[in-house]
């Protein structure tokens, strides 16, 4: 009597997961983001409760100002960011824009040196 190995022609590897966009890259209608992160788990790092992280890029000056604002406050400096932010939207809402100044930058063309 002879044994018959049934998984002798299988590849006995283990599968590497796939690397890439998630499956759901795309909105779904009437699905908002935040029950397509809590749904699918992805975007863990940048999810956090019911606040989404943003990172924004600030002048020093204006960093140690939500600092002591926030200290006097005796609020953490992210619920002020956070009280700014809507502040800002609320202002744009209302119909006031910033001011922007428009610059533009041509490049300078330099001919190749050559022999």
């Amino acid at each position: 009597m002879s044994f018959k190995d049934p998984f002798a022609g299988l590849d006995n590897e283990p599968k590497k997961p796939k690397k890439g966009k998630p499956e759901f890259d795309r909105a779904i209608k009437g699905v908002s983001r935040r029950d397509a992160i809590m749904a699918t788990g992805q975007g863990k790092s940048t999810h956090h409760g019911q606040y989404y992280q943003l990172t924004t890029r600030l002048p020093l000056e204006l960093v140690d100002e939500i600092r002591e604002w926030a200290a006097t406050l005796q609020m953490t400096q992210q619920d002020l960011q956070r009280y700014c932010f809507y502040r800002g939207l609320e202002a744009l809402k209302q119909g006031e824009r910033p001011a922007v100044e428009e610059v533009v930058v041509r490049k300078r063309f330099v001919p190749p040196t050559g022999s």
